[in-house]
């Protein structure tokens, strides 16, 4: 039997960081507050569309580097194939039916992948539009997307944050929902990005994945040390998230061809000495666990042993074994 014990950042606050991205190994979170504030009207959904990675990251990295109130409320990037293909390329970007893709204003330069930045600005029914039209101009103004391709949409605010909702839809209609879709997060160094899109976007990856490739920066001062999370040691490091929907085989590919790729990806980063970090990973061994946590490993150790003495808890990710 557990005990059901509170704890916070001020009660008992080893479990409290411990459990955040402990991988369940401490405990069970079956209860949580949380803070709650007034969610605004609606929302200014903005995408523009990049041909040079370097412009794409580092517009990115500027724009999560502005003081609160002075960028947009909501910040993403994802990379697509430059090609037609419904899915993976070029249609999958306008906001609307209403809007089309002009590929004459593609530069001759681009490569097989292009990149989409998407914002967003939150506003109330009786917002000033002259002060927010001035507001969104003013941080669209330096970013260097290329001219024209730009794509804008007022949703509510409802709307934005249930957006996935009509894709869940359509794929449970298709029967790609319930098959096999081996997604891979993983959190790279703002230093290697740079390396990874040349290899695995453009290479790897140049014909999609089926479904949204994710590339955005995080600032780490936004974790909290204490946290059992791990998350690569530089000061910005990026979420890539492969958000894999195929349909079942042999309609799409095998899932082992999809591991395969997965795995493919993950052997390029460790031997090109991308210290890269999985989001919720899963290992079968001591070495790459240690790996891992690198010098937080002890830290790990020692919180399964105050907390989970007996390795209860979570014993499919064997890294415990199992006291009697």
């Amino acid at each position: 039997t557990g005990e059901a014990i509170t704890c916070s950042p001020e009660q008992r606050e080893d479990l409290f960081y411990g459990v955040l991205g402990g991988l369940g190994q401490y405990g069970i979170i079956t209860k949580a507050r949380i803070m709650l504030q007034k969610a605004p009207d609606m929302v200014r959904w903005i995408r523009v569309v990049y041909a040079d990675f370097e412009d794409f990251r580092a517009d990115q990295e500027m724009l999560i580097s502005l003081p609160e109130g002075k960028s947009f409320d909501y910040v993403e990037g994802f990379v697509l194939a430059n090609n037609n293909d419904p899915i993976n390329g070029w249609p999958s970007v306008p906001l609307s039916l209403t809007s089309s893709f002009d590929t004459k204003l593609i530069p001759d330069t681009a490569g097989p992948m292009l990149y989409c930045l998407e914002v967003a600005l939150h506003y109330d029914h009786d917002t000033d539009f002259m002060a927010l039209n001035k507001r969104m101009e003013s941080m669209l103004g330096p970013l260097r997307f290329i001219n024209g391709l730009q794509y804008c949409l007022e949703i509510s605010y409802f709307d934005f944050l249930n957006r996935v909702e009509e894709v869940e839809v359509a794929a449970r209609s298709s029967g790609i929902w319930d098959a096999p879709h081996p997604w891979l997060n993983i959190f790279v160094p703002k230093s290697k990005i740079s390396e990874f899109d040349c290899k695995v976007f453009r290479e790897i990856l140049k014909h999609g994945v089926g479904g949204p490739m994710l590339v955005y920066p995080v600032n780490r001062n936004k974790w909290d040390s204490r946290m059992s999370a791990i998350v690569p040691d530089e000061d910005i490091f990026y979420l890539v998230a492969l958000l894999r929907f195929s349909p079942p085989y042999p309609s799409g590919p095998p899932l082992q061809s999809l591991l395969a790729q997965n795995e493919e990806i993950l052997h390029h980063c460790k031997s090109t000495g991308i210290e890269m970090k999985l989001y919720i990973p899963h290992y079968k061994n001591d070495i790459d666990w240690k790996r891992h946590f690198g010098r937080q490993w002890h830290q790990f150790l020692q919180r399964k042993s105050t907390y989970d003495p007996r390795a209860i808890l979570a014993p499919g990710q064997r890294i415990f074994p199992r006291s009697n």
